[in-house]
Parts: C-alpha cells; sequence; structure tokens
C-alpha cells in the first residue's frame, strides 16, 4: 500500500477528496490528513509518506516557497486548486498532478498514475545508489563512481569530474571529456557520494571539484577548468574561500 497525506482547508473538502481517491486507487492508504502546513510537516516527519495531495493555496497563503519547501523531499506530490494561477510552480516542483476541484476521478487516477511510475523510478535509483557506493568502495586501482543514467549505469573516474549540477530531481554531470551525463539521482545524493572525495556545493544548485577550479572572481563567481562558471552564494563565500585555502 501506498501511504498518502491529504490536506486542504476543510474536513469536508478532505473527506471529499478522500473517497475519489479510493474509489479511484484503492492502492493508496490515507496514513494522514492535516488542514494546516503546521499539522501536515509534523505528519510528514511522523508517517515518511509516499504520496501528498495538498492544496497549494494553503502552502502560498502561509508564505512557503514551493521550491525551496519541496527541494529535497521522499515523497511525491499532487497539488490541488480552485484556479489555473499556479500551474507553472507546480510544474516547476516537478509534481505528478495539478488537479482543478472538484476532483474529477480520471484526472486523479492519471495523476496517482504518474506518481507510481516516479516512485518506481525513485525505487530504482536506491537500488542503484547502493550498487554505485559498493563499487565506489571497491575500487582499487582509482576511484570510480557508477552514474544512474537512462540507459544504464556511466562508470567515471572522481577525479574527472569537474562539477554536477541540479536539474529539478536529476544532475547534470560535466567531465573532462563530457557535459551531457544527466542522471537520475538529485543533487543531494550526489553530495553524500563525492563530498569525501574533495567536492564543495557553493550553491543549492551545484556541486564543484575543487582540484578542478580555475580562478575565483570577488563579485561571487568561480572558473572551472572547462570554463565554466559557478556561482557562489553569499552566505557561503566565506566558508568556500577559507575551503580552498587548504586545497
Amino acid at each position: 500500500m501506498i501511504r498518502s497525506i491529504l490536506v486542504d482547508r476543510s474536513n469536508d473538502d478532505i473527506c471529499k477528496l478522500e473517497r475519489v481517491l479510493l474509489d479511484c486507487s484503492p492502492n493508496i492508504h490515507v496514513s494522514g490528513k492535516a488542514q494546516t502546513i503546521s499539522k501536515t510537516a509534523s505528519l510528514v516527519k511522523e508517517i515518511n509518506p509516499e504520496l501528498l495531495i495538498i492544496n497549494i493555496e494553503l502552502l502560498l497563503n502561509d508564505g512557503v516557497l514551493l521550491n525551496d519547501y519541496f527541494s529535497n523531499v521522499d515523497f511525491e506530490i499532487i497539488f490541488l486548486t480552485d484556479t489555473d494561477n499556479y500551474a507553472i510552480d507546480a510544474i516547476n516542483c516537478n509534481a505528478c498532478g495539478y488537479l482543478l476541484k472538484p476532483v474529477q476521478k480520471e484526472h486523479l487516477s492519471k495523476a496517482v498514475n504518474s506518481m507510481l511510475s516516479k516512485t518506481r523510478i525513485r525505487q530504482e535509483n536506491t537500488r542503484n545508489k547502493v550498487l554505485a557506493e559498493k563499487y565506489v568502495k571497491q575500487s582499487s586501482s582509482e576511484d570510480v563512481i557508477g552514474i544512474p543514467t537512462i540507459e544504464g549505469f556511466e562508470f567515471i573516474a572522481i577525479k574527472e569530474i569537474i562539477r554536477c549540477e541540479g536539474l529539478q530531481k536529476c544532475t547534470r554531470v560535466i567531465t573532462t571529456e563530457r557535459t551531457d551525463i544527466i542522471s537520475s539521482y538529485n543533487l543531494g545524493e550526489f553530495r553524500k557520494l563525492l563530498e569525501p572525495f574533495g567536492f564543495y556545493s557553493p550553491h543549492k544548485s551545484h556541486l564543484i571539484n575543487l582540484n578542478h577550479i580555475r580562478k575565483y572572481h570577488r563579485e561571487g563567481n568561480i572558473l572551472m577548468t572547462n570554463n565554466s562558471y559557478v556561482p557562489v552564494a553569499r552566505r557561503k563565500k566565506v566558508e568556500f574561500l577559507n575551503c580552498v585555502k587548504h586545497i
């Protein structure tokens, strides 16, 4: 069963949604219900859901920045709304669905199918992560990382990786030879794998190999050995400079 949390303005709204959800997807278990963002946050920690169905206006009215709020979550999202004003926000969060109320069964069913597909990919990525970490540990001649892609795995020497760039829930890996490797890992997974090998994250969307830095511009840009630029977040400037002093 898929664990889900339903979030809307009123208990009546949530009950209506639950009836439609269970009618079209009996394999979804409603594990929690909330009418506020604070309650939602506590339920997410308690339940560890695989699906969150939430009224997007509750988030925006509470001052939530969607990209920040959902940047590193381990569940899929379906947004509900009374209008179509926030479709771009939903797309930027890589949501599985953006449904106008009252929710129609066929629309919800399509969104749930999208969620199930993404969940299978997430589970496959988890298995791939275990294999990749095992490969790194067992490599003897040089440190190599196995990067999961659409086609399978790319095995790359870590020293050849110049930088990684976050692309929603995927990552672009730029090496000394290639710039077109798109991995199904998110950037957070690459941080865990590569930071022990001298990588640093100067910005929430970037991870760089400190050995491939060519120049630092005081206005806040790093020039890498492939002549690409990476921004340094203002709050990270001092930390970054301390890191490069010890290379």
